[in-house]
């Protein structure tokens, strides 16, 4: 079943530590904006991806795709309500950054199930 609080639980960390890479990358002034948010996008949903199974382990990649289109979809509205982007323009660029969040969130969390489900076996023996 699903578990909603672990699924919150991930959502806030995942959040918590964007705010805390925007605050370091500001901090030290790296002007390259493209190369920011590339780091940020790909640090933030690598840990979506992380703690989805952890969290979700009767559904984790539920719980990862579900995680990564809410994380997105809050990353557009921010940009549009706070920065006043127009990122809703282009229906193009919102889908490759669907797509391109999910695979990632998705790819690490098939790479965690499979450790963890190793990591079970060799405890087994």
């Amino acid at each position: 079943m699903f578990n909603l609080t672990g699924f919150l639980k991930g959502i806030g960390i995942v959040l918590a530590l964007f705010i805390f890479i925007s605050f370091l990358l500001g901090l030290f002034n790296i002007n390259q904006i493209a190369l920011s948010l590339s780091i940020l996008y790909v640090l933030c949903y690598v840990l979506n991806g992380v703690l989805a199974p952890i969290w979700n382990p009767e559904t984790p990649y539920f719980a990862s795709y579900l995680a990564s289109i809410s994380l997105t979809v809050i990353n557009l509205l921010f940009a549009v309500f706070v920065f006043d982007v127009m990122v809703f323009a282009d229906p193009a660029e919102i889908n490759i950054g669907l797509v391109r969040n999910s695979a990632i969130s998705l790819i690490v969390s098939f790479a965690v199930i499979q450790i963890l489900k190793r990591k079970k076996v060799l405890q087994n023996d």
